[in-house]
């Protein structure tokens, strides 16, 4: 349960209006993540949500390296980790008959590909982990709460209106159904897939429903069919399955105890039938293979498998994110951990400004920096689940074709169908080991990055597989690459993403790039209250290169820069050491980043 608290003693709800510089409407992972980033920040904000706690099922559980580095700048990472399942329970992904009997093929998942994991040890300092939501919520919001974020729950959005300063949201408290307003500076709505703070901006969605699954969350102890085949994800694929649980999976929120059972109807677009209980029982033991495990229901509950995106994320001074704007399958994990990279990615420019160091109009970049990562992931996820019904169309749906495939893979003659299946099964690689996905988030044309004329060392992105593999570059726009630092022969070694972001910009040069120091303190005190650090990498430098792995990825001579943005992304880079360095600098920053003016809101 999360330490969230009704302020009013959970029956009686404010009568007068409450005012805060940001109102979040959702304590998911993006509204609850935006809240705790603020906090750092110093921004307070208050968050409405309209369920009674944080998440009582396990929901998203995939947890992978991009998201967990957002967490481990806001200080979380080791508390994150200490209730997470390591990267070796998620070992495999498996397609069984039952739990119990024959395996039709398994694949390495989630970067433990033998050829892979050095890819995946290069990309970040942190690991994929798996991290049930149910166990994340209570985190975010006792961390926000200690930064000075306000939770109500229980407390439901009905309206909001524009004002000239801000927006006025009418909520109600659901339990004494109390209405009241709040005034707020920015609203964000964080409200999930069907997001009343997207519908209030008449902002359109595009996709549709596709069709709905059942998923039972249950207690049962199968260590016996796991231990010898450890995996997040064992699909079932028994010939005897009803209509409406055709294709089912096990998925791990606790090893090897704890799980939540997802069920999928044969036709795309769903069948209509409720089960009991005791047909949810009989389906549980039918995919495990043994009648007699003991099993334990903690809810049922159906879902909607979506392929929608909206049209824009943002009007006037209401921004949303997370499900609201990007709605798709569980397929890769990408839900929650991109619902997190969006809050790292609006947090830092409200709080700027907010504080009077930015204009307005840097808020203008969160569509556009945004909605293609958003839109990208819709369409991986729903071409994953493609991948999967092509595995299943395969080996059959229904009772009859399933025995038959079975019964015919298994003799000489089926090679051409063995073949097919090994092939289908290959392609959810895309899905299982898709550390491209996961890192390549890439903004471009965005105005708060900066292109030199000069620079032609943009990455030719048609020779990557950008599911896959994932491009390191200091390219304005990408994303900065992971490398390993120390300062000096006797310290831990530390990741240049830790020296960088925590709510700032960081400067990185080298040996001969020592004036840039005294041209950011010319920025600074050109715009007061701005925060710059300079940091140099090298021979008898801030740090070393410990690996030699920033000489190879940084895109600019030892005297050049490498300008990072608070989260983590490239501003802007110099080949050399320019002579109005200042100058130069300063002219950076005002286009990157343009002041305050008066009547910003």
């Amino acid at each position: 349960m999360g330490s969230g608290t009704d302020p009013n003693g959970g029956t009686d709800a404010p009568t007068t209006g409450s005012t805060t510089p940001v109102l979040i409407v959702g304590a998911g992972p993006s509204g609850a993540t935006t809240a705790l980033l603020l906090g750092r920040l110093g921004i307070p904000s208050i968050v409405v949500s309209r369920h009674s706690d944080t998440a009582n099922t396990p929901r998203a559980h995939i947890f992978n390296q991009r998201a967990m580095e957002v967490l481990r700048d806001a200080g979380l990472e080791s508390r994150c980790r200490s209730v997470a399942s390591s990267s070796e329970h998620m070992m495999h992904t498996s397609w069984l008959h039952s739990l119990a009997g024959e395996e039709y093929g398994r694949l390495y998942a989630w970067g433990n590909r033998p050829a892979r994991k050095g890819d995946y040890e290069m990309a970040s300092p942190c690991p994929m982990s798996d991290l049930p939501q149910s166990e994340l919520e209570p985190i975010l919001v006792d961390e926000a709460e200690k930064v000075g974020a306000e939770f109500r729950f229980s407390t439901e959005f009905i309206s909001q209106t524009t004002l000239l300063d801000g927006v006025e949201t009418k909520v109600r408290h659901r339990p004494s159904g109390n209405v009241y307003h709040i005034r707020s500076r920015f609203l964000i709505g964080a409200d999930g897939a069907r997001s009343a703070v997207l519908d209030s901006i008449g902002i359109g969605v595009d996709g549709r429903q596709l069709n709905t699954a059942f998923n039972v969350h249950i207690k049962a102890d199968l260590s016996k069919y796991l231990e010898v085949r450890p995996g997040s994800l064992s699909w079932i694929l028994n010939p005897d399955a009803p209509e409406w649980s055709a294709v089912g999976n096990f998925r791990m929120v606790r090893p090897w105890t704890e799980f939540v059972v997802s069920m999928h109807p044969a036709a795309k677009d769903g069948i209509q039938f409720e089960p009991t209980e005791k047909d949810i029982i009989d389906r549980l033991h039918q995919m495990i293979g043994n009648d007699d495990i003991p099993i334990k229901i903690l809810s049922s509950f159906r879902w909607t498998i979506n392929d929608q995106v909206a049209q824009s994320w943002q009007r006037d001074n209401v921004i949303c994110i997370g499900d609201a704007v990007h709605r798709h399958p569980p397929i890769n994990g990408l839900g929650s951990n991109t619902c997190i990279s969006d809050a790292y990615n609006i947090a830092w420019k409200l709080a700027y400004v907010l504080k009077g160091q930015a204009s307005r109009s840097i808020l203008n970049t969160i569509t556009v920096e945004r909605k293609p990562v958003g839109d990208g992931i819709v369409r991986r996820a729903n071409d994953g689940m493609e991948d999967h019904r092509t595995l299943w169309n395969i080996i059959g749906l229904s009772a009859e074709e399933r025995r038959k495939t079975t019964s015919l893979m298994a003799r000489p003659e089926g090679a051409a169908l063995r073949s097919a299946f090994r092939q289908a099964l290959e392609k959810t690689d895309d899905e299982l080991n898709a550390l491209g996905i996961q890192m390549n988030q890439i903004y471009w044309n965005s105005s708060m990055t900066l292109v030199e004329v000069d620079d032609c060392g943009e990455p030719d992105l048609k020779l990557v597989n950008v599911v896959k593999d994932q491009v390191i570059s200091t390219y304005p726009g990408y994303h900065l690459p992971h490398v390993w630092l120390a300062q000096n022969s006797q310290s831990h070694r530390i990741s240049i993403l830790d020296v960088c972001g925590n709510g700032k910009f960081t400067l990185i040069t080298g040996i001969g790039g020592s004036s840039w120091r005294a041209s950011v303190k010319e920025v600074e005190h050109a715009r007061p209250g701005l925060v710059c650090h300079v940091i140099s990498i090298g021979w008898r430098q801030d740090f070393m290169d410990a690996y030699g792995d920033w000489n190879k990825v940084r895109g600019v001579n030892e005297d050049g820069a490498v300008l990072v943005r608070p989260d983590h992304f490239i501003a802007w880079r110099c080949k050399d050491l320019p002579q109005e360095g200042a100058t130069k600098l300063k002219k950076v920053f005002n286009s990157i980043l343009p002041p305050a003016e008066q009547g910003d809101n």
